[in-house]
């Protein structure tokens, strides 16, 4: 077994949390679309880690048991990680949405041609 060092901890756990900070960040940088990103991405690493847990917990059973069973697949997270996920989708489509239309609201239309004026018709005379 492998002995940590208190500081070692400390070490690791501060970078971990620069880590986190760095990509939340990031993703605030790039308004609503990147937030709703990071959420729909973080809901679905806890979802497939929760469905990992689950087969590896169901395949412990099964050899203690030495029962021939067919493994059924779980649903992948639970109730709480597949909330994240869907409210992070959900984030992500409302704000791209606003995004795109925030841009198309505010692009500026072409300046229409001007009239002629009296001084290019003095020159002909």
């Amino acid at each position: 077994m492998t002995s940590t060092t208190k500081t070692e901890r400390v070490d690791t756990t501060t970078g971990k949390a620069a880590s986190t900070l760095l990509g939340a960040a990031s993703a605030a940088s790039k308004g609503p679309a990147g937030v709703g990103l990071l959420l729909a991405k973080r809901g679905y690493g806890l979802a497939r880690k929760q469905a990992a847990r689950r087969r590896a917990m169901t395949a412990e059973r099964i050899a203690e048991s030495n029962r021939a069973r067919t493994l059924v697949t779980a649903p992948s997270g639970s109730r709480r990680t597949r909330r994240i996920f869907v409210f992070g989708a959900a984030a992500a489509v409302v704000g791209g949405a606003l995004f795109y239309l925030g841009r198309r609201r505010n692009e500026v239309p072409p300046p229409a041609d001007a009239p002629p004026s009296l001084a290019d018709y003095d020159g002909s005379s």
